[in-house]
Order: C-alpha cells, then sequence, then structure tokens
C-alpha cells in the first residue's frame, strides 16, 4: 500500500513530539520481543539501559541491512524515544551543505523525497519510511550525506585524489590504512562475491573512503548544535574503517556510540564476536527474506 502522508501531518505530528506538555517524557520506547540489544561482550542490554545510552550520547551512528524492513523500524522507534530531538544524518539523501529544507504543507512525502534527491527505486522506496517519518516528527533537522554516482565514479576511476577537497581534507587526517584498509578489502571483495578483479580493489576502496568522509563532515556541521545522529549501512558504522575510525582522527572528544543492526541467524542466539566488536552494541531483529545476491556469479562460466 503506497505511503501517503503527507508532509504537512508530519510536521503536526512534530510540533508535538518537538514541545511535549509540561512534565511529559518522551515515548517509552518498545522493541519487541523479536529484538535483543547486546554488547560487544555478547550481555544483553535492557531497553532502558539502551536508552540511556541514546540519551547520553551526542553523537549516534546507527547501522543497517538496506533491505530489512526491521531495521527501518526500530530505527524509526529509536528516534522517536529520543529524550532531545536530534538532527538526523541520512546516507539516502544527497549532501547537502545545511538541513534539507521543509516541505510545503499539504505536499506528499514522495514529491517531497524526489525533490530533494531521495532515490526511491533505488532505495526500495517505502522500506526506509520508518525511519524518514521518524525524523520528520521527531528530528531536530534532517540532513544528506550522499555523494553522487559520477562523483564516486571519477574517484573509482582516478583515485582518492579526485575526491573533493572538503573530503579529501578528512581522508588525509585520518588515513585508511593497515589492517582497517585490509578489512575494507577484505568486504568489498566478498561483497563482489569473490569475483572483483584484484585491480578494481583500491578504486572501490577510495570510494567507500570518500562516502564515510562526506558522512563525517555532514556529522561534524549536525552536531554543531545539539545531538546528530548518522542513518546508514553497517559498513559505514563499523569502528574498523568507517565513519567512527574518522571521528576518531579529526573530532575526537565527539566519542559516538556505535550501534550495528544485524540479522538473527538459525541456532545463533547471540551474534558471534566477530560481528559484535565492530560496534559499541548490536541490535538484532529477524532476518529479511532475499534471494541468493551471488547466485548469478555461480551460474557464469569461468573467465580465462
Amino acid at each position: 500500500m503506497p505511503h501517503r502522508l503527507t508532509v504537512a501531518a508530519a510536521l503536526l505530528v512534530a510540533a508535538a513530539c518537538r514541545t511535549p506538555a509540561p512534565g511529559t517524557a518522551p515515548p517509552v520506547l518498545s522493541l519487541g520481543d523479536e529484538v535483543a540489544v547486546f554488547d560487544r561482550s555478547g550481555r544483553p542490554v535492557t531497553i532502558p539501559a539502551l536508552q540511556a545510552r541514546l540519551d547520553a550520547a551526542g553523537v549516534v551512528l546507527l547501522g543497517e541491512l538496506h533491505d530489512n524492513a526491521w531495521h527501518h523500524r526500530v530505527r524509526g522507534r529509536l528516534i522517536a524515544a529520543a529524550a532531545t530531538p536530534p538532527a538526523v544524518v541520512f546516507e539516502q539523501f544527497p549532501e547537502t551543505d545545511g538541513p534539507i529544507p521543509p516541505p510545503a504543507p499539504g505536499d506528499s512525502l514522495a514529491g517531497w523525497l524526489d525533490r530533494h534527491g531521495f532515490d526511491r527505486r533505488a532505495w526500495r522506496w517505502p522500506l526506509h519510511a520508518p525511519v524518514v517519518e521518524a525524523a520528520l516528527a521527531g528530528g531536530r533537522a534532517i540532513r544528506g550525506s550522499g555523494v553522487t554516482r559520477e562523483a564516486l565514479r571519477t574517484v573509482v576511476r582516478e583515485g582518492r585524489g579526485a575526491a573533493a577537497p572538503a573530503h579529501r581534507d578528512l581522508m588525509d587526517r585520518a588515513p585508511l590504512a593497515g589492517a582497517a584498509a585490509a578489512a575494507l578489502d577484505t568486504v568489498l571483495v566478498a561483497g563482489h562475491c569473490g569475483q572483483l578483479p584484484e585491480a578494481m580493489v583500491p578504486g572501490l576502496r577510495a570510494a567507500q573512503e570518500v562516502r564515510d568522509a562526506a558522512m563525517t563532515r555532514a556529522l561534524l556541521a549536525a552536531a554543531a548544535d545539539g545531538p546528530a545522529w548518522l542513518i546508514a549501512g553497517n559498513g559505514h558504522v563499523r569502528r574498523d574503517f568507517g565513519v567512527p575510525r574518522l571521528l576518531a582522527g579529526v573530532a575526537p572528544e565527539m566519542r559516538p556510540l556505535v550501534v550495528g543492526l544485524l540479522e538473527r541467524r538459525p541456532g545463533e542466539a547471540v551474534p558471534p564476536a566477530g560481528e559484535r566488536e565492530l560496534y559499541d552494541l548490536v541490535i538484532v531483529t529477524p532476518a529479511a527474506a532475499r534471494d541468493d545476491p551471488c547466485a548469478s556469479f555461480r551460474a557464469r562460466p569461468p573467465e580465462h
């Protein structure tokens, strides 16, 4: 069923969320029995403890698996329950120099998304609707941090030197090297089902650096006047090679809370240490139904 929420309706909800009646508190966070939270050591985290940590953090990085509707619903509830409305930085909107302006009352949500560069087809809208609607209703501002395909293609071809100056400055201040670069390379090859030509790895690594730098730049701006939360894929919020690494290099005082959103595997009560330790906390949800992304690679004849 298509989303028919108008921005006027969202703004009415926003007014209610941002100006609670005297003596009232933000909504009590509830994620449901299907969702579990763990810290890096594998210890369970209660929902009140999760909410307390979110409220105490100035910068929160929330990961996702893009095609898992649970992840977007959970993060929408986290935003709605925030004690202080955060500025929400989205990977899914193009990079902006300031907050995305509010739409005209009565406009459709789809029209507003289209005008501000949210590719509804690529992001399989309305999968992200719960988190976008929550940011409109309960966020202080919305910012974009996505890099254009054209800019990324240039970086893939020419390397990190082709990045925009503002991105390259952050990359140079917190260089990606050593174990972190190797970990990213492993993820890139795995993400291409082991079929990525070796010559393409450096360019794709540079493109990932640029995307992380754009998110970092947007977060730094968003956090200048209050809490700032990032909505992005799990790979961008990993502590080893993602946005947290850049923040540690350019703004170590920020100390972000990094939350990965993972899927529950059959017979696995707690995610393995190798996954948990990439984040401060992990939120585990049911898995999304999906086809094998590597099936087409396996069907191809070997190259000689």
